[in-house]
């Protein structure tokens, strides 16, 4: 079985060359993570949904991969692929890192970079809001029969 859930987060970016203009940005993700078998230190999920980028990217499709890495350093990485209006390709990577000293921040608040072809374009911050989506976020949670490769 695997676990699917779906995580709404919301936050702002700017383009590396133009700093001091911050723009609006929104990305819907469900993911399907594999139940884990043996002992398993890094653990990939598929990741699907959709994008806004606001001036770049309208309600665009994506697809990457989430990675849960449970040996130190701990971290949740998100990679993912979005088209631009204009027919461009760029890459998200970004990451989570849960941190005891501030749990609620470090779990909600995902830092990332949108490349093009390998040259950083933008820097995002991606807020998930717990007062906002986290029964929604509860009640995406479910489990579905694994796929076999």
């Amino acid at each position: 079985m695997s676990l699917v859930f779906t995580e709404t987060l919301r936050g702002s970016y700017f383009e590396v060359d133009q700093p001091a203009v911050t723009r609006l940005c929104e990305v819907y993700i469900d993911v399907t993570l594999p139940r884990p078998t043996g002992s398993v230190r890094v653990i990939d999920a598929e990741m699907t949904g959709t994008a806004t980028f606001e001036h770049l990217a309208s309600h665009q499709p994506i697809r990457g991969r989430l990675q849960l890495k449970l040996s130190r350093p701990r971290h949740v990485s998100y990679t993912f692929e979005v088209q631009t209006d204009d027919g461009r390709t760029v890459q998200f990577a970004g990451a989570k890192h849960p941190s005891l000293m501030r749990p609620i921040y470090s779990a909600t608040t995902l830092w990332g970079t949108l490349s093009e072809g390998g040259v950083p374009r933008a820097m995002v911050r991606l807020h998930f809001d717990l007062r906002r989506d986290l029964v929604a976020f509860l009640q995406s949670v479910g489990r579905t029969a694994s796929r076999l490769p």
